[in-house]
Parts: C-alpha cells; structure tokens; sequence
C-alpha cells in the first residue's frame, strides 16, 4: 500500500470515493464534521495534523479491494494531472522530447531511479542526504522527508545493481538506512504493516553487510513499533537482540539507546526490575556524552534530554507518577529546543502523570503546549498524540481549563472527545 505523504483534496475525495461513501457518512465515520470533509476536498482549507493522521489511519485499515480503488483513482488523477500540465507546459513536450522520453511513464521512472556507477564520493554524498533527511523528519515532520527519502533509496538500490565489488558492504548499509528511514516515515504515518515490512528489509540488508551497529538500530526499530502497538513479548524479544548486537560497539549513544529499547519494553511488559536497570545502564553509557551530528551516530538524538524523556514515560508506565513528572520536567528543561516532535511527545507523557497526580490545570496546559508544537512539526503520529491527550481530560471537559484548552485546539483539527 502507498504511503500517502500529505493529503491533499484530491486524495481526500478518492478515499471517500474508494469506500463508496457521501460525505455525511465519511465524516461521521472520520469523526469530523460534515464541513470540514467538504472544505478539504474543495481545497478550501488545508487537511490539518490530525485530518491528515486520520485519513492515512482510514487508509491503513481499508479492505484489500478498498485500497486497490483508490490507487486506481489515484493514478487517474495523477495521468489527468500530468497531462494537463504537459499541454499547458510551453516546453514541457519539448524538453520530454528532446531528452527522449516522450510521454513514457517507464522511461520517467527510468530517468528517476537511475544511477551511475558508485564511488566513495558519491556514496559519501548519498549519506550526506540522508542525515539532511533525517533531520528535517526531526524538525518538521515525516511528510516534509517523504519525497526526498523515496527518491535516494531508489538512487541507492541503483547503485547496487553496477557497485565495484569493495564498496558494495557500504552502499548496501547505506541502502539500509534509507529503508529504514522509510520503514520511520512510514511508521510515524501509521502504516504499522508497511513500517514492519520496510525495517525487517532493511535488518536483512544490514546484516548481508556485516554491519552489526546498524542491525542493532533497526531491531531497536522494530521494537518500538511493537511497543507501539502494545505487543510486549515480541518487542521485548526485538530489544534483547538488538543488545547482543551492540555489546561490542563503541558507539556509546548507540548503546545508550538499545538500553532505552529494552527499558521501554520491559517497561509494557510489566517486567519493573529489568526496566529499571536497563535505564541505569543507558545512564551509564550517557556520562559525558551529548547530542551529535547523525554522521557521528545512527542514535545521534541520545543525550540527557531524551533519556530524561524516556525515563520520564518508563516511570509513567509502571505507575510511578511523582517521579515521572520530575523525569520529564528534567527533559524539557535540557532537551535541544530543535527536537520538535519529542518535545511535543515528552509534554503529552508528562500531561499523563500529571493526571494520575490530579494537577488537570498543568496536564491541560501541557497539551497546549504541545499543541503550538505540532504547528511546526506535522508529524501524523504527534497529531494522533495529540488527540488522545485531549481524550484523557474528557472527564474534565466541562471544568474551565479543558474549555480554554479546546478553544486552543478547534483550529488546528484537534478532534474533542
């Protein structure tokens, strides 16, 4: 299935389309408002956060003959699209001809994912882009990456296919990392199925490498995603082998960040002890080391921050309010301001303490907070976050503090419960 990057009005009329629905009954299956489904389509107003965290959730869950209509629908409208761009184009025909492709998709999708044969600097350029990549999903949001991270892993699969037989481990690596971060965006977009498929991929591609730190970084990806989904067992399973990968890295963030897996795991999986120990031994290998550039560390996120940050949801998870709050005030306070999303996500952790301590008026304020945050990063993932944030408060939805909180949330999509 397709990984619908931004959802635009067209894309929001062949969803409804595909289901066979009018827009009444697509809304009220949304869970929006009638309007709001009319204005996306019309292009009226832009599909926010959390519209669009809905829709790739509707399409996540279609009916296998669901989802073939709408790529079907999809194509037309793109074909429709493209051919009027051509023949509204004064040299768009003419510079396809020129080139000599004509009006042929195969020969465009030639043109695309080709690539010359790989050397040291272009495989050093390739990598270059992709901590670029990664950073801007950091700061802006799984959409903002999407067209750049499809595109460079079929440059990098091409390059495999004519790669000089000493640089093929490094290339073949480097094409792990891409689908990876493709296995992320898809993730973050909530396409559970295709994360999976794309990160054991990319685990499979690793290891032909022989590239053990980065098969440990895609087991600790694949853990998350069964954290995510609630599966303790299977992620617990995941995080334990990611540590029998890395126990010989010297990479320290790296190492630091596999502890953090196993903790968030033991932590789901009710396992207390073994939580808390791996949050000390990610402590450990913490000491003195700060945030870096993505070229220094796959884990170049790990720092005091966001170890903070997890302890703090650890602690929220076992049951240990007080001292999760304190953890996550603590990663607020330290956490690089450029950290966007996890910011975001640490407010609505700490918002979950604060609820199991009573303090409704600060859980309510941290979900504002974290709402200003999503203006500027579009994560689906942080917008669906940010709807069962406000969800938690329903109890409290006729108190002064959740109305004024709803007041902040009605423009920016967010859905009241």
């Amino acid at each position: 299935m397709a990984i619908v990057a931004i959802w635009t009005g067209e894309d929001c009329a062949a969803l409804r389309r595909a289901y066979g629905m009018k827009q009444a009954m697509f809304a009220h299956t949304l869970g929006v408002a009638e309007r709001s489904v009319r204005r996306w389509e019309k292009g009226e107003t832009p599909v926010g956060g959390l519209g669009q965290a809905t829709y790739s959730t509707m399409l996540a869950k279609a009916p296998e003959d669901v989802a073939e209509r709408f790529e079907q629908l999809r194509r037309s409208e793109s074909d429709m699209k493209r051919r009027e761009l051509l023949k509204a184009s004064a040299i768009g025909a003419g510079a396809l001809a020129t080139l000599g492709l004509g009006d042929s998709a195969e020969r465009a999708a030639w043109l695309l994912s080709g690539a010359g044969r790989p050397d040291v600097a272009a495989v050093s350029l390739v990598r270059s882009t992709l901590h670029h990549a990664m950073q801007l999903d950091d700061l802006l949001g799984s959409p903002a990456a999407q067209g750049m991270v499809v595109a460079q892993q079929q440059v990098t699969g091409a390059m495999l296919r004519d790669c000089p037989a000493a640089l093929r481990p490094e290339v073949l690596s480097l094409y792990a990392e891409w689908t990876g971060l493709a296995g992320s965006l898809a993730w973050d977009g909530q396409d559970y199925s295709t994360a999976a498929r794309l990160y054991t991929q990319a685990r499979e591609n690793a290891h032909d490498a022989e590239d053990s730190d980065l098969g440990a970084y895609l087991l600790c990806h694949l853990s998350q995603l069964e954290t995510w989904q609630r599966r303790p067992r299977i992620a617990v399973d995941y995080a334990v082998a990611a540590r029998s990968w890395v126990m010989q890295s010297q990479d320290c963030h790296l190492r630091a960040y596999v502890a953090i897996r196993n903790a968030e795991a033991a932590a789901i999986a009710a396992q207390r002890s073994a939580c808390l120990e791996a949050l000390d031994e990610a402590d450990a290998m913490l000491v003195g080391v700060e945030p870096c550039h993505p070229s220094q560390s796959r884990a170049y996120f790990m720092g005091a921050g966001i170890q903070e940050s997890y302890r703090g949801n650890c602690l929220a998870i076992l049951g240990d309010a007080v001292h999760a709050v304190a953890a996550s005030r603590q990663a607020l306070a330290t956490m690089p301001p450029n950290y966007v999303r996890d910011r975001a996500v640490t407010l609505l952790e700490l918002e979950r303490a604060l609820i199991q301590l009573d303090e409704i008026e600060e859980a309510a304020s941290a979900v504002a907070e974290a709402a200003a945050l999503a203006e500027q990063n579009r994560s689906p993932r942080l917008a669906s976050a940010l709807a069962e944030g406000r969800h938690r408060l329903s109890p409290w939805a006729d108190t002064r503090t959740v109305r004024e909180l709803d007041a902040v949330l009605a423009p920016r999509d967010i859905l009241i419960a």
